[in-house]
């Protein structure tokens, strides 16, 4: 009797470890799937906010490329579309907030960057505007607003574009 009921033990003792084992591993593979699905959705916020502010970025320098066109060959459209451009360009801080928002430090500077680059080129082109139209004097404080500096301010837009790609890819790779 004394080997059955030991027997009996050792058999309930080995089945409730086995219970709690299999208790314990369920638990730990709930958090890592829970976690793994956080990671998931934080991913898909981010990519979502890089995704909105270079699609908006695109059509700014859709627009500015319009305009700066009709600008440089002195067409009478230039001033309707570089107003244009500007509306387009002031539109760039509501996504660079979902940037700042949801990325990381390092994503939210390189947005600032690359906002920062159309502001100076759509700032440049309207002020460049405003001075053939005897509406602003420039001084000689004020940047140039000749076409070889409008041009290098679209270039510095193409240059930050670029930089903030490639973050972007190397933190949705991470």
């Amino acid at each position: 009797m004394d080997q059955a009921v030991a027997g009996l033990i050792g058999t309930a003792l080995g089945g409730l470890i086995g219970v709690a084992g299999t208790l314990g591993a369920a638990r730990l593979n709930g958090k890592d799937q829970r976690r793994n699905q956080h990671d998931h959705w934080r991913r898909t916020q981010r990519r979502s906010a890089y995704s909105h502010l270079l699609v908006k970025f695109s059509e700014a320098m859709r627009a500015g490329s319009k305009a700066l066109d009709a600008y440089q060959e002195g067409h009478p459209s230039a001033a309707p579309l570089i107003e244009q451009f500007d509306e387009i360009v002031q539109s760039l801080d509501e996504a660079r907030s979902l940037v700042d928002l949801e990325g990381p430090e390092s994503a939210s500077s390189a947005a600032m960057e690359l906002v920062g680059a159309m502001f100076d080129w759509c700032n440049g082109l309207v002020l460049a505007q405003a001075a053939e139209d005897g509406q602003f004097t420039p001084t000689v404080h004020d940047a140039s607003l000749d076409m070889i500096a409008l041009l290098e301010e679209k270039s510095a837009c193409y240059d930050a574009s670029d930089a903030f790609i490639s973050l972007c890819r190397s933190l949705l790779d991470d």
